[in-house]
């Protein structure tokens, strides 16, 4: 009976389910039950494709000009640190939903002991394609545009000096 429990164990931990995917078209279901996606892509993959800034991005590694991949050393403590809670939801998306968002979810699951945990079908790739951003509605990137001087309307008196023009 003893050798029964310690191979049930065994087999426990060694077989894990995979984490369960979204997708594309339930992303803002998911997002509004209080899910998070966490883009794990490097800097420039998101440069190139575009990013929300509602996600969360926690790089889990990035390639070199020379094509050799570096593993973030602390991909986990930032998953830790930005989910203290192991009930924490999140969406894992790399760019095409497979190899690295999978290692990742798994390795949120297995070593922080997280149970929330998700993975996008497709990837950030699939969602922008069915998803694009739109770059002209973003206020960041919008110049302001020079106009009248209103200043008078907010206080009422003009303090500019006599025939004093702003540009």
């Amino acid at each position: 009976s003893r050798a029964r429990v310690a191979a049930a164990r065994r087999v426990a931990t060694t077989t894990r389910a995979a984490a369960p995917t979204v997708s594309v078209p339930d992303v803002k279901d998911h997002l509004d039950r209080g899910f998070v996606l966490v883009d794990i892509r490097d800097p420039d993959e998101c440069r190139e494709s575009g990013y929300k800034s509602s996600w969360k991005n926690i790089v889990l590694a990035a390639m070199d000009e020379d094509g050799t991949i570096h593993m973030n050393p602390n991909f986990l403590a930032q998953i830790r640190q930005e989910f203290p809670n192991t009930m924490s939801r999140m969406i894992i998306a790399c760019d095409d939903g497979t190899f690295r968002s999978n290692k990742a979810a798994d390795a949120i699951m297995s070593k922080l002991g997280h149970t929330n945990v998700k993975v996008l079908e497709g990837g950030i790739d699939a969602y922008l394609k069915a998803f694009p951003i739109d770059k002209s509605a973003n206020k960041w990137n919008a110049r302001p545009e020079i106009g009248q001087d209103l200043s008078t309307l907010v206080s009422g008196v003009d303090t500019r000096q006599a025939g004093q023009i702003y540009y």
